[in-house]
C-alpha cells in the first residue's frame, strides 16, 4: 500500500492566493468608498451646524433691528477670513476660524452663507397665543466646496449648485420670549 503524500498542490496554492487577492482588493475597494462618504458627511453635518449657528446670531438680533420687507432681504456673506460688516446690522458674516471643515484648505473654495430675511404677514403670519402675528424668517444656506464641484444645504445660495434640500429656517416675533402679549 502507497503511503499517500500531504500538503496542497501548487494550482491549489495559486487558486487560495489569487483568491485571497480578490478579496483584499475589493475590501480596499470598500474603504475608499467608506472614507469618501465619511468624508462628504462630516461636510455636511458641520456645513448645517455653521447653517444653525448663523441662525441663532440672527434670530438673537431685536426684532426692530432685522429688515423689513416682504420680498426679503438677501446678504450674501462670502467667507475669506475676513468679517464682513454692514452699518446697520453689525457684524454679518464670520471668519474661516468659525468652521474649519469647511475653509479653503479643506474644501478646494470659499465658503459662502446667503442669509434671508423675509416678513411674514397675512396668510403668511405666525399663530402663537391664538392669534396671527407677523413675523421674519430667517433662512440661511451655506454652500462650499471646489469651484467645480460646489455643493448648497438648500438653493438658497443660486441655481446649478448640488443640493441637499435641508432648510435652516427660524421665524422672529415682535414678542418677546416669556411674554403673553
Amino acid at each position: 500500500m502507497k503511503c499517500a503524500r500531504g500538503g496542497f498542490t501548487l494550482v491549489e496554492v495559486m487558486l487560495a492566493g489569487a483568491i485571497a487577492v480578490l478579496a483584499t482588493l475589493a475590501l480596499m475597494e470598500g474603504l475608499v468608498v467608506a472614507a469618501k462618504i465619511s468624508h462628504e458627511n462630516s461636510e455636511l453635518l458641520a456645513a448645517d451646524a455653521f447653517a444653525w449657528d448663523t441662525a441663532w446670531k440672527w434670530l438673537n438680533k431685536s426684532y426692530e433691528d432685522l429688515p423689513d420687507s416682504t420680498a426679503g432681504t438677501t446678504y450674501d456673506l462670502t467667507i475669506d477670513g475676513n468679517f464682513k460688516r454692514d452699518s446697520t446690522y453689525g457684524v454679518l458674516g464670520a471668519s474661516t476660524n468659525d468652521c474649519p471643515v469647511l475653509s479653503r484648505a479643506s474644501t478646494g473654495g470659499d465658503p459662502r452663507i446667503v442669509v434671508r430675511v423675509v416678513t411674514c404677514d397675512g396668510a403668511g403670519a405666525v399663530a402663537r397665543h391664538g392669534a396671527n402675528v407677523k413675523a421674519k424668517r430667517i433662512d440661511v444656506d451655506v454652500e462650499w466646496g471646489p469651484p467645480n464641484g460646489r455643493k448648497c444645504l438648500n438653493g438658497l445660495c443660486g441655481a446649478g449648485i448640488s443640493r441637499y434640500n435641508l432648510p435652516v429656517s427660524v421665524y422672529k416675533c415682535p414678542i418677546e420670549r416669556g411674554t403673553l402679549e
